[in-house]
C-alpha cells in the first residue's frame, strides 16, 4: 500500500502544485528555507543536523500548533537542558513564528511534503531517536519511514473529529498499519480516544492527558504593547475590543458593531488581528469603506502613514502577537465561529490573562474546549451574529460582569492545567 501511495501521491501532488504554488505566493513570508519542504537542505543547514546526536523531532503545523509545541519543548528542557532538539512545521507563519519564540539551541527547519524522497533526505539528516507529531499530522512517508528506522514514533495534543474518525474506520486496512507504528499517542479527551479505538482498535498505548492549549504561557506581560497602544490611540482611559484570528466577513461585522456602540461607548477602541497578515490590504479598504481611521501595527516602507494618531482601530499585520493583544484587551472575539466562518479557534489564548470572551457557535474544532467553558460559564457562545451587538453592549456597560466573566476563565485554566507534565511523563516511559 505504501508503494501505490508513493506512486499516486507525486502525480497528485503536481497537478495540485499550481494551486499551492499560488497559495504560498499569496501568504508571503517565504524565504529560501522553504525549498526544505521539498527536500532541499542548504549547507549552514545540514551542517547544523548532522553536528546533533540522537536528537528529539518535534513535528507542528501551523501558528497555533507551533505556539503549543514551543511551549511543550520548554517544558522538555526543563526536564533537560542538555537534550538536542529539532522543531519542524509547515507554513512560512508558523516558520516565522517559531523564529520568534523557539529557544536558541532548537534547530529550525521547514517539514518536507510527504513525498518519499524528500522524506528520506530529511530522516538521513536529522537521524531521530524520537519523532514528536502534534495533533492531527498523520503523513505515511513520515510516520512509517521514521518507524522503520527505529525511531520512537509519538502523537501528542492529538485530536480527531467525528468525520476523520469515519474516513480512517472506513479505510482502516489503509490507515491501521500508519497508526499502528506509533509507539504512543496521547490524546486530549476521552471522545478523541474513542475515535482512534474505531480505527485501532483498544491498544494501552493510547493516553488521554488532556488539550496542551491551557499550558501555554504569555510571552510578556499586559504592560509589553503599552507603546504601540499609545502609539496608535494616543494617551487617556480606553476600552480595548480585541478581534483575534479573524476571517473574511468577521471583521465586517466586528467594525459595524464597534461603529454603534463607540456613540454610547467613546472610550471603546477596536484592535483586528486578521488570522492571515497577507489579508491586512483586504482589511483596510472595508475600514476605509466605512470611514474608521486606523494604524497598521507595522508600516509598511515607502507607504504614507494610513491616518493620524490617534485612531480608532490598530490592523495587526504581523504574525505570532495576538497572544500579547489578547493580554493588553478588555474584551476578546474569538474568530472563525461567525459570519459564515466555521472550525473556531482557540479561546484559551484569552482565558489564561482572565479576558471576557465572546465566540460564535462554529466550534468543531475546539468542542469538548467549548463544553468546558460552557459548563463553567466562563464565556459568552453567541447563537449568530445578531446576538453580538447586545452582548458587547452589556459587557461595555457592566464592568463589573465583565470582570467576573474574566475570573471564570482564568480558574478553569488553572483547573485544566497539567498536560504537558502528564505527555512528558507518557513518553519517559518509552
Amino acid at each position: 500500500m505504501l508503494l501505490i501511495y508513493n506512486l499516486i501521491f507525486p502525480i497528485l501532488f503536481l497537478l495540485y502544485l499550481p494551486y499551492y504554488l499560488l497559495h504560498i505566493y499569496r501568504r508571503g513570508g517565504l524565504t529560501a528555507d522553504y525549498w526544505q519542504r521539498f527536500g532541499f537542505f542548504g549547507s549552514p543547514c545540514k551542517t547544523r543536523l548532522r553536528a546533533l546526536r540522537q536528537p528529539v523531532w518535534i513535528h507542528a503545523v501551523s501558528v497555533g500548533e507551533t505556539v503549543a509545541a514551543i511551549t511543550f519543548i520548554k517544558a522538555w528542557l526543563k526536564r533537560h537542558p542538555q537534550e538536542e532538539m529539532v522543531f519542524s512545521c509547515g507554513t512560512a507563519t508558523g516558520f516565522a513564528t517559531a523564529a520568534q519564540k523557539l529557544p536558541p539551541q532548537v534547530v529550525r527547519i521547514y517539514c518536507p511534503i510527504d513525498l518519499f524522497w524528500a522524506t528520506r533526505q530529511a530522516l538521513r539528516l536529522i537521524r531521530p531517536r524520537m519523532l514528536v507529531i502534534f495533533e492531527v499530522e498523520i503523513w505515511p512517508n513520515l510516520v512509517l519511514q521514521a518507524a522503520r528506522r527505529g525511531c520512537r514514533v509519538v502523537l501528542v495534543n492529538g485530536r480527531m473529529s467525528d468525520r476523520s474518525s469515519h474516513g480512517y474506520a472506513r479505510w482502516k486496512f489503509l490507515f491501521r498499519p500508519i497508526f499502528q507504528a506509533f509507539s504512543c499517542l496521547c490524546v486530549q479527551t476521552p471522545e478523541d480516544a474513542s475515535r482512534l479505538e474505531r480505527v485501532m482498535g483498544a491498544d494501552e498505548r493510547i493516553k488521554v492527558c488532556g488539550t496542551m492549549k491551557f499550558d501555554q504561557v504569555p510571552d510578556a506581560p499586559s504592560s509589553a504593547k503599552d507603546s504601540e497602544l499609545e502609539r496608535c490611540f494616543g494617551p487617556g482611559p480606553r476600552v480595548l475590543l480585541v478581534a483575534g484570528s479573524t476571517h473574511p466577513g468577521e471583521e465586517a461585522l466586528i467594525c459595524d458593531c464597534f461603529q454603534t456602540l463607540k456613540k454610547d461607548f467613546p472610550e471603546l477602541r477596536l484592535i483586528l488581528v486578521p488570522r492571515h497578515q497577507e489579508r491586512a490590504a483586504e482589511v483596510e479598504e472595508l475600514l476605509r469603506i466605512r470611514g474608521l481611521t486606523w494604524q497598521l501595527l507595522r508600516p509598511i516602507s515607502g507607504q504614507q502613514a494610513t491616518s493620524p494618531s490617534p485612531a480608532e482601530v490598530l490592523l495587526v499585520n504581523t504574525t505570532g502577537e495576538l497572544m500579547n493583544f489578547y493580554a493588553a484587551g478588555d474584551i476578546a472575539y474569538v474568530g472563525k465561529s461567525l459570519a459564515g466562518q466555521s472550525g473556531g479557534h482557540n479561546m484559551i489564548e484569552p482565558a489564561i490573562f482572565g479576558k471576557a470572551i465572546i465566540y460564535g457557535p462554529e466550534v468543531q474544532n475546539f468542542r469538548a474546549v467549548a463544553a468546558l467553558f460552557r459548563e463553567e460559564q466562563a464565556s459568552i457562545e453567541l447563537a449568530d451574529e445578531s446576538e453580538m451587538l447586545p452582548q458587547l453592549r452589556r459587557l461595555l456597560a457592566e464592568p463589573e460582569a465583565r470582570a467576573k466573566l474574566g475570573r471564570r476563565a482564568r480558574e478553569l485554566v488553572d483547573k485544566y492545567r497539567g498536560c504537558i507534565e502528564q505527555t512528558l511523563d507518557c513518553l519517559a516511559a518509552l
